[in-house]
């Protein structure tokens, strides 16, 4: 018996040595399953633009500035949706030529942005004609939201406009009740009211359009 168990000792210790000498073979960590990516957020689209703004001229059209006694013709418009109804806050731009007879505002500019009252009214300021005579196009554009409109019309500058009460187109606007009022010269102030009816309707439309102070230029608040 004790032959026996000696003799086997060392195989037991044998195969102990051996086990002891297996790699050990490590576990992965599990990976993490990838998490799907998020959609890409998508601008709402613009919607599109509608034609939809009618512009009126309330006065200027077909009139004449008075290059020798240097009285500008009042330059306002009304802008109306679809339906007819003013539209207040719509974004009005006045453009003169930019060569030729014409007009300009404060600095040499040849265009004013301006924004309509609760009547959907609009009146270009502090602008004069310059010293060329002859007719020119005034281009006038509206737009409100995705909406827009615009408006081509003729003024002209004139050395020799008649006085009040010939029949003489050319100063018809100086006649209306409601544009009695302009810069002459080098006036030193000079603030009058002015109160547009809306042509066409017979209606006064109420709104009030000031012309304010300061050298030879007629026209309105922004």
């Amino acid at each position: 018996m004790r032959r026996l168990a000696h003799s086997g000792l060392p195989q037991v210790m044998a195969f102990l040595l051996v086990v002891t000498q297996l790699p050990v073979t490590a576990q992965a960590p599990a990976q993490a399953s990838p998490q799907p990516a998020a959609p890409p957020v998508q601008a709402a689209a613009p919607l599109p633009i509608e034609r939809s703004l009618e512009i009126r001229v309330l006065a200027g059209q077909d009139e004449a500035n008075d290059l020798q006694r240097l009285i500008m013709a009042p330059l306002v418009v009304q802008v109306v949706d679809q339906n007819q109804r003013p539209v207040e806050g719509a974004e009005v731009v006045f453009r003169f030529p930019v060569s030729g007879p014409g007009a300009f505002f404060t600095g040499g500019k040849t265009s004013q942005t301006v924004h309509t009252n609760g009547d959907g009214q609009a009146a270009a300021t502090n602008w004069r004609a310059n010293d060329q005579t002859g007719t020119f196009q005034v281009h006038v554009t509206a737009t409100y939201a995705n909406q827009q409109g615009e408006k081509t019309f003729s003024m002209s500058n004139s050395r020799h406009v008649v006085q009040e009460g010939t029949k003489a187109k050319r100063v018809s606007w100086w006649s209306h009740t409601w544009a009695k009022a302009a810069v002459i010269g080098g006036a030193a102030a000079l603030v009058a009211g002015i109160v547009l009816a809306t042509r066409g309707g017979g209606k006064s439309s109420g709104s009030t359009i000031t012309i304010t102070p300061g050298g030879p230029t007629v026209g309105g608040p922004h």
